[in-house]
């Protein structure tokens, strides 16, 4: 077991008080760089270390399966094999967990045991096959299109009897024929995973009780970009204790179009009064030139904390702006770069990186590395 006070030894001074308080709610807002995964590892050890919590009692999620395993390494590098009775997870596989455990209650929300999981790929053929039924054009209307729609309308949790504007005519009619079929082939999908175990939370006070008890911490990474089943979990889950930590940054949020709402990390200081707020803003990733260049930017935003990133790095190289005509110009200029850092600074073709928005985008650039006899990997 690690000595909390060495722990905090390890941190600079704004991560050390993030960590060591554990007096109520806490808003860590963690800039770019700035070691957020570093202050969850470093909380959940110091939680254990300092007997504020048993390992299985605390609960931390985040959005990915990546993100999840890295963080279950640190903290086991700091607990040893103590770590591995953590409760760290993703959103949806915590709502699995819940399901499972709680399978005698699966008939309230229209399961049997043993239910099958939908990927997306299965959600996108049972809709093609829906519309097909219904004599919907697929080609007019994308079954991925009305897939996302479906989406966006499962993930806004409107009150029962109150309808969306997004299933007016023929979009009503595949969402409650998708939801039957998904129902009657004892299958779920993606946003289920959220939506059900909140609906069971919602409506069984016995299992609510037995869920909080469960828990003395909650954990939660990432969380501008929570979405409103979430959020709504999150706080079922919290309840009156109170002792929940979420790190996150509304500058950094941009999976909106995905059901994200940014509000609630801005309104964290509404919903619990009495939190405590942590900024962290040394960054240990970039140089000085390239947060200059992100602050001026940021700095722009219209609903913000006010934040200012900085760095013990040196200033780095300039940051280079080219305003193209054209994309024809702008693939010429890249290229003629591309053949500098090479020829002249001696960097090898492998140790660049073209970033692009859309797939489409990539045609120009490609027929230019040709024409260029430059290699490349997409």
């Amino acid at each position: 077991m690690p000595d909390e006070k060495k722990l905090l030894e390890k941190l600079n001074p704004r991560q050390r008080e993030a960590v060591a308080y554990c007096d109520g709610p806490l808003l860590v807002l963690a800039g770019a760089g700035s070691g957020k995964t570093r202050v969850l590892a470093h909380k959940i050890a110091y939680l254990v270390a300092k007997g504020l919590s048993r390992p299985e009692d605390i609960l931390a999620v985040t959005f990915t399966n990546k993100a999840a395993s890295e963080m279950k390494e640190r903290v086991r590098a700091l607990l040893g094999d103590t770590g591995r009775e953590m409760q760290i997870c993703t959103f949806h596989s915590f709502g699995l967990r819940l399901l499972f455990r709680n399978r005698a209650l699966l008939p309230s929300v229209g399961l049997k045991e043993s239910f099958a999981i939908f990927d997306r790929g299965d959600s996108r053929s049972l809709v093609k096959e829906i519309m097909e039924g219904l004599n919907i054009d697929t080609k007019q209307f994308e079954p991925s299109s009305m897939l996302d729609r479906i989406s966006t309308v499962k993930n806004d949790c409107l009150p029962a009897g109150k309808s969306s504007p997004l299933l007016e005519g023929i979009y009503g009619d595949v969402f409650s024929a998708y939801n039957e079929a998904l129902r009657r082939q004892n299958a779920v999908d993606f946003d289920d995973l959220l939506l059900l175990p909140l609906r069971l939370l919602a409506s069984e006070p016995d299992l609510l009780e037995r869920e909080r008890n469960r828990l003395s911490w909650v954990l939660v990474d990432e969380y501008q970009d929570v979405n409103r089943p979430q959020y709504l979990t999150l706080g079922k889950l919290v309840g009156p204790k109170r002792k929940i930590m979420v790190v996150g940054d509304p500058d950094q949020s941009i999976y909106g179009w995905r059901g994200a709402d940014m509000t609630m990390i801005l309104n964290f200081e509404q919903d619990f009064p009495s939190a405590k707020v942590v900024i962290l803003d040394q960054n240990y990733r970039s140089s000085g030139t390239i947060l200059g260049a992100a602050n001026a930017l940021i700095e722009g935003n219209s609903r913000r904390r006010k934040k200012d990133l900085w760095t013990a790095r040196n200033m780095g190289e300039k940051v280079y702006t080219l305003l193209g005509q054209t994309e024809y110009q702008e693939a010429d200029f890249l290229m003629s770069e591309i053949r500098r850092l090479h020829d002249r600074e001696g960097y090898s073709y492998g140790d660049m990186a073209l970033l692009y928005r859309i797939n489409a985008m990539s045609r120009v650039y490609e027929q230019k590395f040709l024409e260029n006899r430059i290699p490349y990997r997409v």
